[in-house]
């Protein structure tokens, strides 16, 4: 097959709506293409028609051979900037440039060119269709598990341009209820792509800062439109409660992922600020006090030594507009007792029976200095997160005077 082949069967894989994710393999196993071309299913993409590309039944995941993506980038590179030379293209020119583009993409995620030549072919043909292909395609590219996709700010920036162009497109041809309901459903699904590219990249902040951009702007924009009337404080709770619950779950099984810590507090404080219209209403609210509760018991047995996890509480408890100089006492005390218990705690001082022989002796020191460096890398994080709190709430006092 030729190198133009591969390039239109990449283009067709990333543009198909039932591919849901893409990976790179060193190679084919033998056995497995004997299979894919024995199977003679046409119905969809799990037939032989997207080979060598390997499909995986029911997963919505194409395996891509290295060696026949190296040889498509190789023929797609050259005509790719031949053809950004031009001031216009023809029809076949555009497709070209499409397939093209979309291999050097796989290729290296940083490739602002190709970045460009899609938004111009986009802005070209600014349609429903045409958005929606663009749509798939940064999707499955920020939802795989490619090297840096998942983390690349030319894709997420592409990405949330796309996305403002869906929504400008589709509030021009729907009424005001369509459209909250579509925001409704659009924050719903993109914040399933920000956990799967979070959950490949840990620490991505480009994913999480587009987290933040879709609630602030996207689902900003239905509360302060004209559809806002079909919007009251409850529904607003309920919402930013069930994304709070979700992305709280997330965080606990992600315990060293400060970014997700870093807007797991973002979208919580927007909680409290979307139940209270008045900002003197805002202290102490009786949810984000639960949740830092939650938060600080799983950090005291489950969670140990994860500043992550204690920079969500010292941030949390140190902001006055939030919480209340008696409830941070309540939360200080709490933490201090977990520290005092904590200090207390020894391990290398056990006494060894006489039986004991000197591969066990060995291994359960070795066990005993493990526990001993953890509990002093805790009894640390939890010291400086109290310290913490103490030094920034005494700083905001000097300032309200």
């Amino acid at each position: 097959m030729s190198s133009q082949h591969y390039c239109r069967l990449l283009h067709d894989i990333l543009t198909d709506p039932r591919i849901k994710e893409l990976e790179i393999l060193k190679s084919i196993p033998p056995e497995m293409e004997a299979m894919i071309m024995e199977n003679n299913d046409g119905d969809g993409v799990y037939d032989k028609r997207y080979y060598p590309f390997i499909v995986v039944p029911g997963e919505h995941i194409v395996g891509i051979p290295r060696q026949v993506l190296m040889t498509a980038f190789a023929d797609a590179r050259t005509k790719f900037y031949d053809l950004i030379k031009l001031s216009s293209w023809t029809d076949e020119q555009t497709l070209e440039v499409s397939q093209a583009s979309l291999v050097l993409l796989l290729i290296g995620s940083e490739n602002l060119s190709a970045i460009n030549a899609r938004k111009r072919l986009t802005t070209r043909f600014l349609e429903t269709a045409s958005l929606c292909r663009e749509f798939r395609v940064t999707t499955v590219l920020l939802s795989s598990r490619l090297q840096k996709h998942s983390k690349s700010p030319l894709i997420w920036n592409y990405h949330k341009f796309i996305v403002s162009a869906k929504l400008d497109y589709f509030t021009r041809t729907s009424n005001h209820r369509e459209r909250a309901k579509y925001i409704e459903d659009l924050c719903k699904s993109e914040l399933q792509t920000v956990l799967v590219a979070a959950e490949h990249h840990p620490m991505n902040y480009y994913a999480w800062a587009y987290a933040r951009w879709l609630f602030v702007e996207i689902y900003g924009s239905l509360l302060s439109s004209p559809s806002a009337r079909y919007y009251s404080i409850v529904v607003v709770r309920k919402y930013l409660e069930s994304v709070v619950r979700k992305i709280e779950k997330w965080c606990f099984s992600h315990a060293s992922d400060s970014s997700a810590w870093s807007f797991f507090q973002w979208v919580l404080f927007k909680y409290v600020d979307g139940s209270h219209r008045a900002a003197t209403d805002r202290t102490d609210d009786t949810y984000l006090l639960s949740k830092v509760v939650e938060v600080i018991q799983f950090a005291t047995t489950v969670s140990l030594a994860h500043e992550s996890v204690w920079g969500f509480v010292r941030r949390v408890v140190s902001d006055s507009e939030y919480v209340s100089d008696r409830s941070c006492e309540k939360f200080s005390g709490m933490i201090n007792s977990y520290l005092r218990s904590r200090k207390a705690d020894t391990y290398g001082v056990q006494v060894y029976g006489e039986g004991m022989s000197s591969k066990d002796r060995a291994l359960r020191q070795k066990q005993e200095s493990i526990l001993d460096n953890l509990r002093d890398k805790d009894v640390h994080v939890v010291s400086s997160c109290l310290t913490w709190i103490a030094v920034r709430r005494h700083l905001k006092s000097l300032m309200h005077r």
